[in-house]
This record gives C-alpha cells, sequence and structure tokens, in this order.
C-alpha cells in the first residue's frame, strides 16, 4: 500500500529506510543504513573495543566509508600512531572506500559520488550532515552508536518534525552559501532546529551548485538540527551522475507536505555577514566589525575550503598582495588538482597565500596553523567556539571567503565590496 498522505524529504528518506508506506514526526523507527562512514578521529581508535564485543564483523564493507583527514600530515608522534592505526585497520578489513590523507570525509562522499539522493546515511561526526547537500538525510552519531550500526546495518530513528528555509531572490555576487547560512543564524538563532529536519529550497538554492549547496547543508548542524538537506535539482542532478535516477531513491517532497514552519529569506538587499566570537550565531553586517585588526585570515574546513571557495577568493586577490598572512587548507587533493588547473591557485600563492595539506587543518583544533594566545583570525571554518582553532584565548570571526580574502589584504575586517 502507498501512503496517501504527504510527506517531506526527510520523512519519505526515513519512511523507505525503514520499509513503511508513510511516518510522521515522533514516530519511531528502525531504519536501514545505506552509508555509514567515519575518520580517524571518531573511528578505529573509538569503535574496536566495542565491535569487538558486537562480535567484531562488519554488515556490508561496500557501504563504509573511512578517511584519514583530521590527523594528516600527522603533527606529532601520537597523531602518527592514530593514522598507523587506521591505516592497518582499513587495511586488515580490505575496505574498498577507504581515502589515506586526501581530504575531509564529509566533502569526499560528495566527491566520489557516494552520497546519493535519497540515501540514508549516518557518520561518526556531526558535519556528517554535509552530504545532505546531495539531497540525501545524513545524521552524526557517536562513535559507540555507529560501532552498533557497523555491525548491524541499521539505527534506530526518531523521525524529526521539518523546517522549510526558502530563499526566495537572486544572490548579489558579492554575497556566497555562506552569508546566506549566517542569516539563517542571525535571524533564527543557533538553537531554533534542535532535533529537527531542515530542508532548503528556493529560486536561490536552486541556482547554487554542489559546492554552495554543502555550505548549507553543513550549517544545518549549527542550527541544532538532526539533518539539514537540499532539494535535488537542476545541475546538481547531473553533477552527481547516472546511479542518482538509476536508484530509484526520493528526490523531493510530496505536495502538501506538512512542515512543522516555513520560513523565507530575501538575500537581495543583505550585506556581507560576520559571525563574531564566540557563538556562531552572533551575526552582525561587515560594517559592525569593520576595521577590527586582524593577525591572521584561514580559508579551510569542509564549509570553506572547497573549489568554490578558493575561486571566491581568488576573484578578490588576483593582483592583489595580503598584508596579514593567509593560509589556505583545500578540503581535498581534486580542490588542489582543480585549483590548479584553472589558475586559482596560482592567483593565491601570488597573492602571498601559505598552501596546506589537504585535509582538516587547524579547523578541529589539532595542526596546520593553531592559534596562540589573543590571536585574532577571520576564518571560514564550521564553528567559532573559544578554543576550537588553538588557545582559548584567541578570537575567530566567522565570514565567506570573499570577506576573507578582502580582510587578508588590508588586515582587518572588511567588506569585500571595496574589491569587487
Amino acid at each position: 500500500m502507498v501512503s496517501t498522505v504527504p510527506m517531506t524529504l526527510t520523512e519519505k528518506i526515513i519512511a523507505r529506510a525503514a520499509g513503511r508506506d508513510q511516518v510522521r514526526p515522533d514516530d519511531e523507527v528502525w531504519a536501514a543504513v545505506d552509508l555509514a562512514a567515519m575518520h580517524d578521529s571518531s573511528g578505529p581508535r573509538r569503535i574496536a573495543g566495542t565491535l569487538d564485543r558486537l562480535g567484531g564483523r562488519l554488515w556490508d564493507p561496500q557501504k563504509i566509508v573511512l578517511a584519514i583527514d583530521h590527523f594528516a600530515p600527522a603533527a606529532n608522534q601520537r597523531h602518527a600512531e592514530i593514522v598507523k592505526l587506521t591505516r592497518d585497520w582499513a587495511r586488515e578489513r580490505a575496505l574498498p572506500h577507504f581515502f589515506d590523507s586526501v581530504g575531509v570525509m564529509h566533502n569526499l562522499l560528495l566527491e566520489e559520488g557516494l552520497a546519493i539522493p535519497g540515501m540514508l546515511i549516518v557518520g561518526a561526526d556531526s558535519h556528517t550532515v554535509t552530504a545532505g547537500a546531495a539531497g540525501a538525510l545524513a545524521v552524526g552519531v557517536g562513535a559507540t552508536e555507529l560501532a552498533t550500526v557497523l555491525v548491524t546495518g541499521q539505527i534506530w530513528l526518531r523521525v524529526p518534525p521539518t523546517v522549510l528555509i526558502r530563499f526566495e531572490d537572486a544572490l548579489p555576487s558579492y554575497l556566497t552559501a555562506r552569508d546566506m547560512a549566517m542569516e539563517v543564524l542571525r535571524r533564527l538563532r543557533a538553537d531554533f532546529a534542535i532535533y529537527k529536519a531542515v530542508e532548503f529550497d528556493g529560486p536561490c538554492v536552486e541556482a547554487l551548485g554542489l559546492d554552495e549547496r554543502a555550505v548549507l547543508a553543513n550549517q544545518a548542524i549549527e542550527m541544532g538540527a538532526k539533518n539539514g538537506l537540499v532539494v535535488p535539482s537542476g545541475t546538481v542532478l547531473e553533477q552527481l551522475g547516472p546511479r542518482t535516477h538509476a536508484a530509484g531513491l526520493p528526490l523531493s517532497a510530496d505536495v502538501g507536505a506538512g512542515y512543522e514552519t516555513r520560513h523565507h529569506f530575501t538575500m537581495g538587499a543583505t550585506a556581507p555577514l560576520v559571525a563574531m566570537p564566540p557563538n556562531v550565531d552572533n551575526v552582525v553586517p561587515v560594517s559592525d566589525v569593520a576595521r577590527v585588526e586582524l593577525d591572521r585570515v584561514y580559508i579551510g574546513s569542509c564549509v570553506g575550503g572547497k573549489a568554490a571557495d578558493l575561486r571566491a577568493a581568488a576573484r578578490v586577490l588576483k593582483g592583489r598582495r595580503t598584508r596579514v598572512p593567509l593560509q589556505v587548507t583545500p578540503a581535498t587533493k581534486r580542490v588542489v588538482e582543480e585549483s590548479l588547473r584553472d589558475g586559482t591557485l596560482q592567483t593565491l600563492l601570488e597573492a602571498g597565500a601559505i598552501l596546506q595539506a589537504a585535509g582538516c587543518g587547524a579547523c578541529a583544533g589539532l595542526h596546520s596553523g593553531l592559534l596562540g594566545p589573543r590571536e585574532r583570525c577571520l576564518s571560514t571554518v564550521t564553528r567559532n567556539f573559544p578554543g576550537r582553532m588553538g588557545d582559548p584565548s584567541a578570537e575567530v570571526y566567522l565570514a565567506s571567503p570573499l570577506t576573507a580574502a578582502a580582510s587578508a589584504v588590508t588586515g582587518r575586517i572588511t567588506d569585500p565590496r571595496e574589491f569587487l
């Protein structure tokens, strides 16, 4: 029997995974997982003991993704031990989707075509939600819960109510999807979607490529959401490849779906935005913090180190020089290759950027550009809580790559429209 009750895309994905005709908010289900993901920080070093107690046998190695991204390149002996443990564990189990020091797990799920619209993905990291850029339902869990998924292939879920975020107009050339996400946080705050699904759509979203859609999905976790996804459409479906259509999975919400709330945004009159420390929703127009002096600028992370982010920075930096250190950490090796081919890297390096190895870098507060006492940094990373990128007394301001690049040129927080 096919459900006649209209469902949101999140509800349709859960219903399919649970083998039900329909689900409603607050239903509790056991759902079959399509893909399980982990990395060197959340994976083998944390789950090995739990896996042993559960019998140690993986439910389906073909559906397991493991990436070395947090501790690569190893900054000290302890990091090297974690990397070796992760590498050995993957090799012993002959995992077909093992990515050794080639980029951030979240971005690789999208780049490698592993995240497909309509999938249920579970990952041992809160920013697993980034895969929602492909129209997948991606949720983050703890390492112990992931261990049970790796053995059983199932997860218990309470169906979340769904919030619709609709962007109505075109995005000005001086704004990016990061400004869109910060506008949501500015207006609705960081707790408006606790244990809710957030679905993004509208004409402005339709015009975004996969890199920019990843920003909206990624930042859903900073809104408190269980998951965030962007309704797959247009060129993004082509970008994701033929498997998208062949899989026969849900691609859109039903007409008349029951959203808990709907929020409408327009960006045409919005100024570039900055999230001031110490919270992601402490968002103000760039003019409110203009002339705040900086010690350095950092472009990187799963949300801010994609090819589109580096290209945006290059738009501002072309023909200019940075006044403060600008550290650039590409999200993946493929980002490096693409940016090399189109001249983006050349522009960044000629402007004075310091290029670092692809991966998580300083975003996770582990290595490759950590902040010292009372340093002030403008960054494109995911979060700006005290201690996130190093010393707890350091200040992290969050902004788009356009604003970051403009600020690197002047040495203070700067509106990118001065250079565009």
